[in-house]
Parts: structure tokens; C-alpha cells; sequence
């Protein structure tokens, strides 16, 4: 039988962490009357839920301005929260033996979690320069090679929900900004097994990424190689997407996956 989490939720504590949520969202401090028209709440509530965050050393007070922002104390928590994936911890080898073969690119891996693709292990290339994509980094599901492969199997609905929520921001001229154009290239990630980002994000800049699947045949990380032109050629990232799937079976079969990789 279930268990009906809802009766031991406390709302303070639910508030809380609503505002960190909020804060996290924001490019900067946030006010009080921020958090009044986030939560729906007077300004008294609003005061001591962000004076109980900043007695917790989790925000911090501008003496001056009186606006709040989140503290390096969340850092901790990130740190820890990277640490504690397993995924990471199989992946890591793997990604070094791909990166041994690529030396001249980047080698990432990248996880879907709360409609957000996050980055959570790089390798950086030896050559320069670098695009610094650090750890828990999101990255656009839409033009981005591990967005494309992290989302190609989502339902329809779940993918238009998605397109709403984010948008399709433009960041250079080749970026995807058609909902049914984002639409046919996904199907084409599905069919293919495989993940392309020709200067859609970054100019200049090429990716190639592959699935990564679970137990049950989902889809629970990506992995990708990216340079940049001056670094590497675009054919040769292209070249690298059956060393990429190799690496990638692997991965899946230690994770769980049925699939016996080719050895």
C-alpha cells in the first residue's frame, strides 16, 4: 500500500526549500517582496523563511541592499550529491579509456533529471581553448548533442510540455528553433542511436553523443566527444560516434543493461 507522503509534509519546511528553488532560478539576489509573489505569502512569512535560510547558512543578506542570495554552503551539498551517483562512479574509467583514443576533444557525460540536462563528469582536451562545461552545468535539450540523446524517447506530450517550458532559445545561426524540425531530428537520434551538434550551440564547436541505458532499457546518462574546429575536424567527431557506442554498450551492461557488449 502506498504511503501517502502529503500528511508528514511540513509547510515551513516545504517553503524553504521553495525559495531555493526560486533563488536557484533567478540571475540575481532575490527581495523579499520576490519571495511575497513566488509564494503567494505576506512579507512577515517571507522575512522569517528567508531569515531561517540565512540563520541555516544557507543564503546570505546584503547588508546593504537587504537582498538575499544563495550561499557557497549549497556547494557542499552539490558536491556531495555528485559523489553519490553511481553512474558516475562506473562511467569515469570508461570515459578516460575514450578520452585516451580523443585526446584532442572533450569527453562528457550528462544525465536528464527534473526536465534539466545536467552535466555531470568532463574530461577536458589537452589542447585549448576550452569551453569550461563544469559539473551539474545545464545545457539545452534542443541543440545540444546529450540534450538530443537524452530526450529522443520522450513521450510526445512529454517533449511538448518540455518545448514549453524551455522554449527554443537560438544561440547560433544552425539552432533548432521549430518545434516539428526538433521533432523529425529526435526521430532521427532514435533511429540512428546517435546525437549530432554541428555548431548549433557553440560556434565552432562539434559534438557527438550516445545513449547510455539501464536496467530496464532506459535511457539514464549520454555521453558525448566535442571540440572545437580549431581542435579537431568536424569528420573526425563524426568518425567517433562507433568508438562512442562501443563505450557506451559497455557502460549499459555494467549499469544493468541486458545487452551483452561486443568485447
Amino acid at each position: 500500500m502506498p504511503i501517502d507522503t502529503d500528511k508528514y509534509n511540513i509547510k515551513t519546511v516545504a517553503r524553504c526549500f521553495q525559495i531555493l528553488d526560486y533563488a536557484s532560478e533567478q540571475s540575481g539576489p532575490i527581495s523579499i517582496q520576490d519571495v511575497c509573489a513566488a509564494l503567494d505569502t505576506n512579507s512577515n512569512m517571507a522575512f522569517r523563511l528567508l531569515a531561517s535560510l540565512q540563520n541555516s547558512g544557507y543564503m546570505t543578506k546584503d547588508p546593504y541592499t537587504g537582498l538575499y542570495a544563495i550561499s557557497l554552503k549549497t556547494l557542499k551539498l552539490s558536491r556531495s550529491a555528485l559523489q553519490s551517483q553511481e553512474i558516475r562512479k562506473v562511467t569515469m574509467p570508461y570515459l578516460e579509456l575514450l578520452w585516451n583514443q580523443f585526446p584532442k576533444a572533450n569527453v562528457n557525460m550528462a544525465v536528464f533529471y527534473n526536465g534539466e540536462v545536467l552535466m555531470l563528469d568532463r574530461i577536458d582536451t589537452q589542447s585549448t581553448p576550452r569551453t569550461y562545461f563544469t559539473p551539474g552545468r545545464q545545457l539545452p535539450f534542443h541543440c545540444s548533442a546529450l540534450g538530443k540523446v537524452l530526450t529522443c524517447e520522450l513521450k510526445e506530450e512529454e517533449l511538448d510540455t518540455l518545448i514549453k517550458q524551455k522554449g527554443l532559445n537560438r544561440y547560433t545561426e544552425k539552432t533548432i528553433t521549430d518545434p516539428k524540425a526538433l521533432k523529425d531530428e529526435l526521430a532521427k537520434v532514435r533511429k540512428e542511436g546517435a546525437a549530432r551538434d554541428r555548431n548549433e550551440f557553440i560556434e565552432g564547436d562539434n559534438c557527438s553523443a550516445v545513449p547510455v541505458r539501464g536496467r530496464d532499457g532506459r535511457i539514464i546518462a549520454g555521453i558525448s566527444v566535442s571540440a572545437l574546429t580549431s581542435n579537431m575536424a568536424v569528420e573526425e567527431i563524426e568518425a567517433a560516434i562507433p568508438r562512442l557506442k562501443d563505450t557506451a554498450s559497455k557502460i549499459s551492461y555494467m549499469m544493468g543493461y541486458t545487452t551483452q557488449p561486443v568485447m
